[in-house]
């Protein structure tokens, strides 16, 4: 499989969740479009800050237009269809952006019996959170209507309340539903969490 790779720092893409990108650089402007019109997702691929380069496991997704700018600028929703892990560049000449051989990454998503009162404890935190954070009341009601289930749950509870990104890109890493759970349940009992 191929994606084009757009390394960025500050930025986590979890599965079932949606990342507003602003893309201003004529190089990603060029990205989004050709994405769009070949079909070819965009992997978000984690650079820690001070990095020198991306993390090997990213976020995917088909990038949606929402405003074209006067200023020739777009503001795109990129929603997570899933994780791939980047293997090697594909050498093209004529592309401005990376585009990369990657590998889709198989999740578990079998929740255990045992850690469902940990999976509540997260599911009530994240309400909370949500209630506190966005004011308007139909906002809010559709974001809860979107949690389905545990992976969606778990990706927005990831992408919104840990407030570290490289914590955030730890999580990236762990491919089981239930060991999701127990490094989230973690950082809660541990406080390190966002504040709120």
């Amino acid at each position: 499989m191929e994606c084009f790779v757009f390394p960025i720092t500050h930025t986590n893409l979890f599965p079932l969740t949606t990342k507003p990108l602003n893309i201003f650089e004529t190089k990603y402007l060029k990205m989004i479009e050709d994405s769009i019109a070949k079909q070819i997702p965009i992997a978000l691929a984690y650079v820690p800050e001070n990095g020198d380069t991306y993390r090997s496991v990213a976020g995917y997704g088909i990038p949606q237009i929402m405003d074209r700018r006067p200023n020739d600028t777009l503001l795109v929703f990129l929603a997570g269809l899933g994780k791939v892990k980047i293997k090697k560049q594909i050498q093209n000449a004529d592309s401005p952006y990376l585009i990369c051989e990657v590998e889709k990454i198989h999740e578990d998503l079998t929740l255990d019996d045992e850690l469902k009162s940990k999976y509540m404890i997260l599911s009530q935190l994240l309400v909370q959170w949500v209630q506190k954070h966005i004011p308007d009341p139909h906002q809010r009601e559709i974001f809860i209507k979107n949690l389905t289930g545990p992976q969606e749950i778990i990706g927005s509870f990831a992408a919104y309340l840990i407030r570290d990104y490289d914590l955030q890109y730890e999580m990236m890493e762990i491919f089981s539903l239930n060991e999701q759970i127990k490094y989230l349940h973690r950082l809660f009992e541990s406080n390190e969490l966002t504040n709120g």
